[in-house]
């Protein structure tokens, strides 16, 4: 859905302008989420949708990675599911 919505507020004429600038591939602005992808879709070599499902499938990749790192590197942080988050932070605050 989110990807969906970066497409509905213009991420694919943005990356057109980007593209049309024919600036270095290896430019952080270049190699950021979805854009790779959707310039292969601008010069016809990918539908939107391929874009779109390759766009996603590096997001994920990507949140993969930060949760394992978060993970690794903050091991004394208690966790909270989602859905139990609020009231753990109220809980922790509360015995401050």
């Amino acid at each position: 859905m989110r990807f969906a919505a970066m497409l509905d507020a213009g991420a694919l004429e943005e990356v057109r302008q980007l593209a049309e600038r024919r600036l270095d591939p290896t430019l952080p602005a270049m190699k950021a989420h979805g854009v790779p992808w959707l310039i292969r879709h601008l010069q016809g070599e990918l539908t939107l949708e391929e874009a779109a499902a390759g766009s996603i499938m590096d997001t994920r990749r990507y949140a993969k990675r930060q949760l394992t790192w978060f993970r690794n590197q903050m091991k004394d942080w208690p966790w909270a599911a989602p859905e139990e988050a609020q009231k753990a932070l109220e809980t922790q605050l509360a015995g401050v």
